[in-house]
């Protein structure tokens, strides 16, 4: 079973022969994502799916840990199992997606898991969260992001693809990436810590990508 690394993440360790010298420092594992936000007919956001794809060696840390029947082969069921075990494990945290908009901010209903498959050696999920109410941003512009407060994950945005797609949106509509800008202290910080080493709960932010969704 996939467990969560410390408090928020998705396993507690990976074998020190599977990570080269840098994985030492954080992050430890590497997520480039592309996300959808899916607008209702009415024109409002009515909720997000996600597409991760996960590095080399976290891929097969978890795959060898849902390979029951120990025959070395990566098959659907398996990485089926590794998907709905990710989606439930990061519920409580929110899919590691926080909000920021004047008044109410959108709430998330349950995920669904949509499908899984391996990219050469990368394990590649995709799943989708339904907000509780849809969200109308004609008026107010949502802004999220999706990161690791603890940086042991790094989260990017597909930047060779569409990171960030708006789906059955109003022509009006938009939405705007904003890379992340660590400073230099910052990042030799995080370079500094150890797999064992805590950079804090708001570590992560300064290395989030945040991406505004407004419609006119």
């Amino acid at each position: 079973m996939l467990k969560l690394i410390q408090k928020t993440l998705f396993c507690t360790a990976i074998a020190v022969n599977l990570l080269p010298n840098s994985a030492w420092a954080h992050p430890h594992e590497f997520v480039t994502m592309q996300i959808g936000i899916a607008f209702d007919d009415a024109g409002k956001i009515a909720g997000m799916r996600y597409n991760w794809v996960f590095d080399e060696f976290f891929s097969a840390y978890a795959l060898e840990g849902q390979d029951n029947n120990k025959n070395g082969k990566v098959e659907r069921e398996e990485m089926d199992a590794v998907l709905t075990e990710i989606i439930g494990n990061i519920k409580r945290i929110q899919y590691f997606t926080k909000f920021e908009a004047e008044g109410l901010t959108p709430k998330f209903d349950e995920a669904t898991p949509l499908s899984s498959e391996m990219i050469g050696r990368q394990l590649s999920l995709t799943f989708e969260v339904p907000f509780k109410a849809s969200f109308d941003v004609t008026s107010t512009p949502l802004k999220y992001a999706t990161y690791d407060p603890e940086f042991y994950i790094s989260f990017e945005h597909d930047k060779g693809k569409k990171g960030v797609s708006l789906v059955n949106a109003p022509k009006n509509c938009s939405g705007e990436l904003s890379e992340a800008t660590p400073s230099e202290d910052i990042e030799e910080f995080a370079s500094s810590l150890g797999k064992d080493d805590s950079g804090g709960p708001d570590l992560g932010s300064s290395f989030a990508e945040w991406v505004t969704i407004s419609c006119k």
